[in-house]
């Protein structure tokens, strides 16, 4: 099980299984990692993600959606869980327009925005910008022949 606690007042504080961290909460509300010897613990109960960039939706959860995926990640464009491979704003849209013309997804930047972590409309701005560059045509090019 592993634990992710992050929030306005916290740093960003991962418990991996049979991990232990001390956290104490400062007069400003601020939560901070220390050693202490008469620490509280607690049991977790359930684990949820929310609002997690890394869970699929389920359109991309089809037999077609993960071929397609496993041949962009054997290209190199994505790994695993449909991340980005160190892809640029430009190609990362292109990418998400891509799989939505052949996945038929209709809402390409709310899908690909939401498991990238990225604001919707800056997605879209980027495949505006990538019909700007011509490097794009190269790029467009090699996902038109890993997808097939």
């Amino acid at each position: 099980m592993n634990i992710n606690i992050k929030n306005n007042y916290a740093p960003n504080i991962e418990v991996h299984e049979g991990g232990v961290v001390n956290l104490r909460q400062d007069k400003n509300g601020r939560w901070n990692i220390e050693e202490a010897e008469d620490a509280d613990y607690v049991t977790v109960e359930k684990e949820t993600l929310v609002n997690s960039k890394h869970s699929v939706p389920d359109r991309l959860k089809t037999q077609q959606a993960e071929e397609l995926m496993e041949n962009l990640v054997d290209g190199g464009i994505l790994k695993d869980n449909w991340q980005p491979n160190g892809l640029s704003g430009t190609e990362r849209a292109l990418v998400a327009k891509a799989l939505s013309d052949r996945l038929d997804i209709k809402e390409v930047w709310q899908v690909f925005g939401q498991i990238w972590d990225e604001k919707p409309e800056t997605l879209r701005s980027y495949l505006n910008k990538a019909f700007d560059q011509k490097k794009s045509l190269k790029f467009q090019e090699k996902l038109k022949n890993i997808l097939g």
